[in-house]
């Protein structure tokens, strides 16, 4: 201290001696000028604790790895000879033997499931609904999105088509020749449509196939009388608006939250998580071209004549399908066949024998080996290939049709062409997997009284083929049920367009005060 000064804290900001403390001074002045709450080197040193907390952690992270890491030289060695064991195990012909599902049951059969695991891509697994995942389900309901005191008796619905929309959505809409509703109708309901939007309960709308990629959603709000059912409700629109739609998983349940408003859905891929019971409805896949002959004939069978208890056969485009087919059993007259779909394309055959299901593969000269070489794939999946296609084409599809009962299981949508198949033919529709979806139509064809319904984890050993073995026991029921089942098919399934008129006497019902649930 200066003399005469007494001792005491020493002046803020100086060191020793020498320049430097007052160029701290200095900076301190100047910082504290700048940032009066914060003192500069207070923050060196928050900032030095900070970097020795990160090296700390990292160290601790380090530790808790243990040993150093293999080098990448090592990694690629274990890579290597992983792959190597795999197409070693994989280096084999299969156990499995076609004939062997003529006189056993799918699943004990040597090699069969081993096969279906190699094909799928995935070994098989009983159903689980715990492991579906947790629904999305529309904001619609049928208490909010209906306005039935827009409607009045009698029913009347107005077809939306080129000459009715907006320039910006013509494109949306069918150009030919029969592009209206009232067109594409059957005679029967064509009576339904009407040409003033004043006198309609429902506005249909159908975007043309062809022209999905090029219609604009952000636009159907444009539609003329979008809100003409909304009561004043300025997010009303879309209401009684019905959007009819027979393309697997078009409509997702994105575009409808955002761009479909309170609009229905009429379509085929009507699983439970997008499916609003009491607003949408499910729509069935039309008739295919068939073998009139025998139809006629199956038609006229009665149900305890025929050759098979229950019968399926098709692709394995959904789980269920390929549950079913690990319980196949001849002897049982339980005809489940499910091909992989690997195999409609399979890499093993020659260029020129690639088909679809149902073509009788041609000879080929090449070994085994040489084609799995050939292609790329392993030994035992170029085996299980042609074995399973071979146990695939001992069941001719017509033949397998002339059952008691037909498995209807879910595809790639949960619509199937197999249902107007059965119904058509006479069989009895056994729906497998009904927690998933939802059969067309709701219960307005009286589907009790044709059908049965069960889970997809149903045990089928232990129920459903009890249960079927006793209904075929039963020929007054079985007959009834084959009756009530030819009745659906004649009047909702049947004749041209029949989708189109299904869904207006639906909805007919639904806005006369009949039910349809």
């Amino acid at each position: 201290a200066a003399a005469g000064e007494p001792a005491g804290e020493p002046e803020r900001g100086r060191l020793v001696s020498g320049k430097a403390p007052r160029r701290v001074a200095a900076w301190d002045e100047a910082l504290r000028g700048r940032f009066p709450a914060v003192r500069w080197r207070w923050a060196v040193v928050a900032f030095a604790l900070a970097g020795a907390a990160g090296v700390l952690h990292m160290v601790s992270r380090v530790r808790a790895r243990g040993p150093a890491a293999a080098s990448p030289a090592d990694a690629l060695a274990t890579i290597q000879a992983a792959a190597t064991a795999l197409r070693a195990l994989h280096n084999r012909l299969s156990p499995f033997e076609p004939s062997c599902l003529r006189t056993t049951r799918a699943r004990d059969c040597p090699g069969f499931e081993e096969c279906l695991g190699v094909m799928s891509g995935t070994p098989w697994q009983p159903p689980n609904p715990l492991l579906l995942p947790a629904l999305q389900l529309p904001q619609c309901s049928k208490e909010n999105c209906l306005n039935r005191s827009k409607c009045h008796l009698p029913f009347r619905v107005f077809g939306y088509n080129r000459n009715n929309v907006p320039e910006p959505l013509k494109i949306c809409f069918d150009a030919g020749p029969n592009h209206t509703l009232r067109d594409r109708l059957p005679e029967r309901s064509r009576h339904l449509v009407t040409d003033d939007p004043s006198r309609a309960c429902v506005f249909f709308l159908e975007i043309d196939n062809s022209r999905k990629g090029a219609c604009d959603w952000r636009k159907i709000a444009q539609l003329p009388h979008w809100h003409a059912s909304s009561g004043g409700l300025t997010n009303g629109g879309g209401m009684n608006h019905v959007l009819f739609d027979v393309r697997d998983n078009f409509i997702t349940i994105a575009l409808r939250h955002k761009r479909l408003g309170r609009a229905a859905l009429a379509v085929t891929a009507s699983w439970t998580e997008r499916f609003v019971t009491g607003l949408d409805i499910s729509v069935a896949l039309g008739q295919q071209n068939y073998d009139v002959p025998l139809t006629a004939a199956l038609a006229a069978t009665l149900p305890w004549d025929r050759r098979w208890l229950a019968a399926f056969k098709g692709s394995q485009s959904h789980p269920s399908r390929r549950t079913m087919s690990m319980e196949h059993d001849e002897k049982e007259g339980f005809i489940s066949m499910a091909l992989s779909e690997a195999l409609h394309t399979c890499k093993t055959l020659p260029p020129k024998v690639k088909g679809r299901t149902g073509l009788i593969r041609k000879a080929a000269s090449a070994s085994v080996e040489a084609r799995a070489l050939a292609k790329g794939v392993s030994l035992l999946q170029a085996d299980c290939c042609d074995k399973a296609r071979d146990a695939y084409e001992l069941y001719d599809y017509k033949d397998v049709q002339n059952s008691t009962f037909a498995l209807i299981l879910a595809g790639h949508g949960p619509a199937t062409y197999r249902l107007t198949e059965t119904l058509r033919m006479g069989s009895i529709p056994v729906f497998v997997g009904i927690e998933q979806l939802h059969v067309p139509y709701g219960h307005a064809p009286r589907w009790e009284d044709a059908a049965f319904f069960v889970p997809t984890s149903v045990d089928i050993r232990t129920d459903l083929l009890p249960l079927l073995r006793k209904l075929h026991a039963n020929r007054t029921r079985t007959r009834a049920m084959q009756k009530a089942a030819l009745r659906i098919y004649g009047e909702w399934f049947s004749g041209e367009n029949p989708a189109r008129a299904a869904v207006l006497e639906v909805l007919r019902r639904r806005f006369e005060f009949e039910s349809d649930e």
